[in-house]
């Protein structure tokens, strides 16, 4: 029997009471409840046409659109699968998702066009169909809206069954290929239920949020379902730039606000805090890696807002657990600093538990692998059932990160275990060394990692970039670390970059920076 409720029963609720309401604006056009819902079904009845279903899937390679949101919500009405695919990685790349995804149909932006066009062989992929999401439909990409330009009425929507897949997102591969994450209409459910059911930010209806965040990361798609969930109106952003973010926190415009550590330092270094004040802003939502707490108390300083934290992975639809703003309130009072370096407690409906490397649950206190179980686990890696599994076990994700829970039930990522640094048998967590670091009043963004050293093994190497004017001056940043990391902690080389390198989520590409010292003989230590 049908399950009565589905991915899009919340949506739907909001369209049958505010169907005029502001949904989403980006850059380029904005759309009511009523008006995204009708391009959902244009969208149903276009791909139908082209003899795509739920069983097919279909590529999006392009900065943040409505229309792509739009896709995304009509996979969940029987439209085809969604591979939404980062376009910031190589054409090459690109290229390597489309074809290992099987996608009969691509839709691109047309600056990603042109670049699959030099490295992509569409043929060879079997992709029968190309269409443009913008330009004048020429060079073999006809624009989107003229392929697609039913009115909905022969739509044949009909809500997933919670197993039935919707999303398939590529992970950003570390090592060797990028794997993609099967997702299905009930990881989706039961992502937006813990959401909505256990969290203290409250999202009214009518009020807005700005999102940033690209909707080819798992963090992007769940923050704007969450929103249309709750009747917010989405401003939706092609890309981040410190300037113009802080204009709209500042606009009264917005309440709530999706970002990354790095974009909360950024609008704090590019701008001052603007006369009109942010009475209006309610909420920063928060993720991809840790804040410090200078940052958290600045930031809060300036806009005087709550703060949620979410821990997350796209295995897992995104959020496993997160800081709420009482929790965030007690960093910055100063009642329980030390939750700063937590990831908060699990979401409603999810369980964690940290295990040995034989997979058996450790005391409480202990540092273990951190493992998951929960209705919005992946069905599994695509083509992949190596890697399936080995992260699927026991009914739980394996997610490759070290922690511990302590006596409140709260969670702290220790590291990532591949990003633990072994230094003459010491393990250095190398988060701990970028929290200390980051604390130093020169320094805004910071990576941690081993590098090779006869006599340790590994040496701890920090990476900084420094605030506008400064110079690296090692001797300093090391005694400020002396003052706040064991001995042996302390990195023993300093280099200063302009930038630290990151993907699309925030995180730090650490595997790109260890390449350089590790090059051919590979990296010792797991």
């Amino acid at each position: 029997m049908r399950q009565s409720l589905h991915a899009l029963s919340a949506f739907e609720y909001q369209l049958g009471n505010r169907p005029n309401q502001l949904a989403i604006q980006d850059d380029f056009e904005q759309l009511s409840y009523a008006g995204l819902n009708a391009r959902i079904r244009v969208l149903v009845e276009g791909f139908q046409r082209l003899g795509l279903g739920p069983d097919d899937r279909i590529a999006i390679v392009a900065k943040n659109r409505a229309v792509t949101f739009a896709a995304i919500l009509a996979s969940l009405l029987g439209g085809p699968v969604v591979v939404p695919v980062n376009r910031r990685v190589s054409a090459a790349e690109m290229a390597w998702i489309i074809g290992n995804a099987g996608c009969k149909l691509v839709m691109a932006d047309s600056e990603a066009a042109a670049m699959l066009d030099v490295d992509a062989d569409f043929r060879a992929l079997g992709i029968a169909e190309r269409l443009s999401m913008d330009g004048d439909g020429s060079e073999g990409w006809p624009l989107w809206s003229e392929c697609i330009n039913g009115d909905g009425s022969d739509a044949r929507c009909q809500p997933l069954d919670s197993e039935q897949d919707y999303l398939q997102i590529y992970t950003s591969g570390t090592s060797g290929r990028p794997k993609g994450v099967v997702l299905t209409a009930g990881n989706c459910l039961a992502q937006s239920l813990a959401l909505m059911a256990g969290t203290d930010v409250v999202f009214q209806p009518v009020e807005s949020l700005y999102q940033a965040l690209p909707l080819f990361h798992v963090g992007g798609v769940f923050c704007s379902v969450w929103a249309v969930s709750r009747g917010l109106s989405i401003q939706l952003r092609q890309d981040f730039d410190p300037t113009y973010t802080a204009e709209w926190l500042a606009s009264g415009e917005i309440q709530h606000a999706g970002m990354v550590p790095a974009m909360i330092q950024a609008c704090l270094q590019a701008t001052e805090a603007d006369p009109r004040g942010y009475d209006h802003l309610k909420t920063i939502i928060y993720g991809a890696s840790p804040i410090s707490r200078t940052t958290l108390i600045n930031a809060a300083r300036r806009y005087g807002c709550g703060f949620m934290q979410i821990y997350g992975m796209t295995e897992t639809h995104s959020v496993i657990s997160s800081m709420s703003c009482a929790d965030h309130e007690r960093i910055i009072d100063g009642d329980k600093p030390e939750l700063v370096a937590s990831a908060g407690r699990p979401v409603v409906g999810t369980q964690l538990t940290i295990r040995d490397p034989e997979g058996q649950p450790v005391p409480q206190g202990e540092v273990g692998e951190i493992c998951v179980a929960s209705d919005h686990l992946m069905s599994g890696y695509w083509a992949n059932p190596e890697a399936t599994a080995d992260s699927l076990r026991d009914g739980a994700l394996y997610t490759g990160d070290a922690g511990y829970i302590d006596d409140e039930g709260y969670l702290f990522i220790v590291d990532r275990l591949k990003d633990i640094i072994v230094s003459g048998g010491e393990n250095i967590s190398s988060l701990e060394v970028e929290s200390a670091l980051i604390g130093h009043p020169d320094v805004i963004d910071v990576a941690v990692i081993g590098v090779p050293d006869e006599r340790w093994g590994e040496a701890v190497l920090a990476i900084v970039v420094l605030a506008p004017g400064k110079v690296l001056d090692s001797a300093a940043i090391k005694a400020h670390c002396q003052e706040h990391l064991g001995a042996f902690k302390v990195p023993k080389r300093y280099e200063q970059v302009d930038v630290i390198p990151r993907n699309a989520a925030g995180k730090i590409l650490k595997a790109a920076l260890r390449k350089a010292y590790w090059g051919s003989e590979g990296r010792a230590v797991a």
